[in-house]
């Protein structure tokens, strides 16, 4: 077998378009991204997507970063202001560092709030160009090459991610390139495609440690399938030279940056099992239709509204899509996951992309099957219910790599939950209890299914020429005499062109989330941050009930006001602070008051109205039981009252979703202000 002459190359390029047609496709996403992100674009400078909670996180890291570098003139590594006096590690949470590339600009030349919104906006436009080179060198459609791109790019996973404000998670546009540079080593045989898909797998780790683990474990999957079905070629040299090649300039990427993250954070990257139980998808979460459409994302809401964790969870969080489920059958049959060999059958190109989309849709499912929101159980006696109890407690506790407790799972007696696949990879997989929303495995599951859609519109618009047919003649399974032959299937005209433009315009109708009904979250100060940025420099704050101090909201305005702050937010916290936490929750005990004391703080905040609702530190509370305890107490002085305004604008979904406190309570509140004797 020889590797593609320059005409074979030539010949597989053209599968992506002319540079005006890839040029076109870019132009259009930008467009549909305006649209379907509508009012986003309207409000660039002045406010971000969805309720403010872990966005202002990013904003914050995003401002601290150019203050860091602009203004204090050193490299971000550590924060002192915030988690006071201990300061905080930036190793401790996501280092973004492919992001901040993107972002640069943005943040050097304008502010935080200008790149997260750019960030926002570049990686529809991204994530939709890089699935179309994909699925057009896979299918050489470009018609089909949009459609599967569009569903990708526009899935509820996706913009659920920009509702919660996860802005690690919102950067899906380096995955597609890892599987396009992949295939073409494969296939090609060419190094730079190797090195190539090297540096994708890098930058998809310096996006999100979630995708690090998520997508490296899927690219070793789809690699086992690829060389299975292309088994005959492993005795040559180049295809081991190439992976080698492509794993050494990944983890030259990698390395540097995941030592010090894991150094810094030994111990505590581990979430129990009941934490990754409540973070799971229900089954219906993958078919229940997009709650965020403007027309019936409401009455389906209605359906199954109880979701104890809004605004990080809600029901249909990642549904696939009625024409995304359609469209991946075409992908299925007619040589698409066989194909007949002299000698046999050996597995088709769609096949890979099946085995990632299954096994990643039961992995999603977590731990334990979830239905309508809750574990579901099945009633047995009490003899199997016992039984099952002793062998999955030994199965957990005394067997496992990473060790966890069966009577964290969510348990109704005369019952026993069913256990998934999910389970095995947290118990015995290392690392996996660092996964916390194990959901986010449906990231892959939306790809595979927009890359099998892709297929299945090929298929349907016709014209589709696939990829085995010009590689083999690249590889010298077919004379360069042939290839002509092979080119000479292309799209329709006008009717093609029509059919196509009504495909995508369904997924769009399927997918539709704008004008976005979690609303805008205005960036400003409130009036306890111009209060406390009238006193002296040497004021050290911090903010109960702790739900006030530990989000991404009062991190943000820390900026504002410039004092040092005994609280903070990020991934993880300093260990120090999380030993304090029991004695924290106390407040206004004296045991608190002399840690607070310890401390340096000066100036305590106290929101009123959260005592009020099920946010508070302790069962029981009140702003009542709370005032007459600080009332009681000689060492709080109350030196000012504020009252904090609305920010929070045009959102509509967290009025219909039940079983979970208000958050408005914790955003707009009464703030009393006492200084710390």
């Amino acid at each position: 077998m020889t590797l593609a002459s320059s005409t074979q190359r030539a010949s597989i390029n053209e599968r992506f378009g002319s540079y005006t047609t890839r040029i076109f496709v870019l132009v259009l996403f930008l467009v549909l991204t305006i649209a379907m992100t509508w009012p986003l674009v309207m409000n660039l400078l002045t406010a971000v997507p969805g309720p403010p909670w872990d966005n202002f996180e990013w904003l914050y890291h995003l401002w601290w970063f150019r203050h860091s570098i602009v203004d204090l003139g050193q490299w971000p590594t550590t924060n002192p202001t915030v988690f006071y006096p201990f300061g905080y590690d930036l190793n401790l949470s996501e280092s973004m560092w492919a992001n901040k590339a993107l972002m640069a600009p943005f943040l050097f030349w304008g502010n935080e709030v200008l790149a997260f919104n750019a960030l926002l906006l570049m990686s529809f436009v991204l994530t939709g160009y890089t699935t179309y080179l994909l699925i057009a060198y896979l299918t050489d459609n470009r018609y089909a090459a949009v459609i599967g791109a569009a569903i990708f790019t526009f899935s509820p996973y996706r913009i659920h991610a920009m509702a919660a404000g996860w802005l690690p998670l919102i950067s899906t546009q380096w995955i597609p390139l890892a599987f396009l540079y992949l295939e073409r080593t494969l296939r090609e045989g060419r190094l730079r495609f190797a090195l190539a898909t090297g540096v994708c797998l890098g930058l998809i780790a310096l996006s999100s440690w979630y995708y690090l683990y998520i997508v490296g474990m899927f690219v070793a999957l789809f690699l086992l399938v690829r060389l299975w079905a292309m088994r005959r070629r492993l005795r040559e040299a180049h295809v081991w030279r190439n992976l080698l090649a492509m794993g050494a300039v990944a983890l030259v990427m990698i390395v540097p940056v995941a030592i010090p993250t894991l150094q810094q954070s030994a111990g505590e990257m581990r979430w129990s099992i009941n934490e990754i139980e409540k973070w799971a998808a229900g089954l219906d979460d993958f078919f229940l239709p997009n709650v965020y459409h403007p027309v019936w994302g409401e009455r389906f809401l209605q359906m199954r509204s109880y979701a104890p964790r809004y605004p990080w969870y809600v029901p249909g969080c990642i549904y696939l899509g009625v024409v995304t489920l359609l469209l991946s059958t075409g992908a299925i049959g007619r040589g698409a996951c066989f194909r007949k060999r002299e000698n046999g059958r050996e597995p088709g190109m769609a096949l890979a992309y099946w085995i990632v989309g299954i096994v990643s849709f039961v992995l999603a499912l977590g731990v334990v099957l979830h239905w309508n929101g809750e574990v579901v159980h099945v009633p047995v006696p009490a003899a199997v219910e016992n039984l099952f109890s002793r062998g999955m407690s030994s199965l957990m506790s005394k067997w496992a790599l990473n060790k966890a407790s069966y009577y964290e799972i969510d348990l109704v007696d005369g019952t026993i939950p069913i256990p998934l696949p999910g389970l095995l990879v947290y118990l015995f997989v290392p690392m996996a209890n660092a996964m916390r929303t194990l959901y986010r495995f449906g990231v892959m599951t939306i790809f595979a299914l927009s890359v099998l859609a892709g297929m299945g519109a090929a298929r349907m618009l016709g014209g589709n020429r696939p990829l085995e047919e010009a590689t083999e003649a690249a590889q010298g399974d077919v004379s360069a005499a042939d290839v002509p032959a092979m080119q000479a299937t292309r799209r329709g005209g006008a009717r093609t062109l029509v059919m196509a433009i009504l495909v995508l315009v369904l997924v769009l109708a399927d997918f539709i989330s704008a004008p976005l009904p979690y609303g805008m979250s205005v960036v400003k100060a409130q009036p306890l941050d111009l209060w406390l940025a009238a006193q002296p420099d040497d004021v050290v704050v911090m903010q109960f009930p702790l739900i006030r101090a530990l989000n991404g909201l009062s991190l943000y305005r820390t900026q504002y006001h410039g004092k040092r702050a005994a609280y903070g937010h990020g991934t993880f916290f300093p260990a120090q602070f999380r030993e304090a936490m029991p004695v924290l929750s106390t407040f206004p005990s004296e045991e608190c008051l002399d840690l607070l004391a310890s401390w340096g703080v000066t100036h305590v905040a106290v929101g009123s109205e959260v005592y009020n609702t099920d946010f508070t530190d302790e069962k029981g509370q009140t702003w009542d039981s709370v005032r007459a305890q600080i009332e009681a107490s000689s060492r709080l002085e109350m030196v000012g009252v504020t009252q904090e305004e609305p920010f929070w604008q045009d959102e509509r979904v967290s009025t219909v979703v039940q079983g979970n406190p208000p958050i408005v309570p914790v955003l707009v509140d009464r703030v009393y202000i006492y200084e710390l004797k």
